[in-house]
């Protein structure tokens, strides 16, 4: 009689090496962006990091955010700001008005900032970012419901569909441009003179492009790639009902 038992070896060795990977591939999902949370797609965290060349603790916190990103639960955004343009370097890709954004946000979450680096977390929170520990805990108790407001992109506009929620009368709806991926600088002066310097998804530009009320609103713009919608309830630094982004 033929010994079938090698390929009986076989087949259980493919088997229990296809439940494992199966049973593993949550835990490895998990530590996408360094750490060890589960990933909720259909609730991305936006993380709106306020980033200068002038700041010698914003190349951490930009290499924290690029990790981030990783996560399909992750919209990273990279805002250059000009706070430390007094001491006498001029961040290169600083514009006022990202600067005027983080200050408003300082105002709306009661706080007497703003500093570098900042990460905002979906309008609700801020931090340092530069603290995976403390980032991760943050990760481990947020609302993981999914978001009132959808965002579809479509190829002449942006449709914002769903229901406000209680007490709230409007949202704002912004556009981020970024460049999508990596953007590298070696600072001719300032805290990081001469060093190399990463961002991840660097904003370009930010605009308003109107408010929402509730329902199925359409607004006209054009975005092939590297752009983020967000709406943002009581004005444009309010805390996040939906977003999306075309990286």
């Amino acid at each position: 009689m033929r010994d079938n038992r090698p390929a009986m070896n076989s087949i259980a060795a493919r088997i229990f090496c296809a439940i494992m990977a199966f049973a593993l591939a949550p835990a490895a999902l998990a530590q996408r962006g360094g750490m060890n949370v589960p990933e909720h797609a259909v609730r991305p965290v936006v993380m709106e990091l306020f980033s200068s060349q002038g700041c010698g603790n914003c190349p951490a916190a930009n290499s924290n955010l690029q990790k981030l990103a990783e996560r399909s639960d992750v919209i990273a955004l990279t805002y250059p700001v000009n706070i430390w343009d007094y001491l006498g370097w001029d961040d290169t890709f600083a514009k006022p008005e990202f600067t005027d954004r983080q200050k408003r946000y300082n105002r709306a979450l009661g706080y007497r900032g703003p500093y570098t680096p900042q990460v905002v977390y979906s309008g609700f929170v801020h931090g340092p970012g530069t603290n995976m520990k403390q980032i991760e805990e943050k990760f481990a108790v947020r609302d993981i419901t999914p978001y009132p407001a959808g965002v579809a992109f479509e190829r002449d506009g942006v449709v914002v569909s769903g229901a406000l929620p209680a007490k709230v009368a409007k949202a704002t709806v912004s556009l981020v441009r970024f460049r999508p991926g990596q953007t590298k600088v070696t600072p001719a002066g300032g805290a990081n003179k001469g060093k190399a310097m990463t961002y991840w998804n660097l904003v370009t530009s930010y605009e308003t492009l109107g408010a929402w009320k509730g329902g199925v609103q359409k607004f006209a713009v054009k975005c092939d790639a590297g752009c983020a919608v967000l709406i943002q309830q009581d004005g444009p630094e309010g805390h996040v009902l939906g977003a999306a982004q075309k990286k």
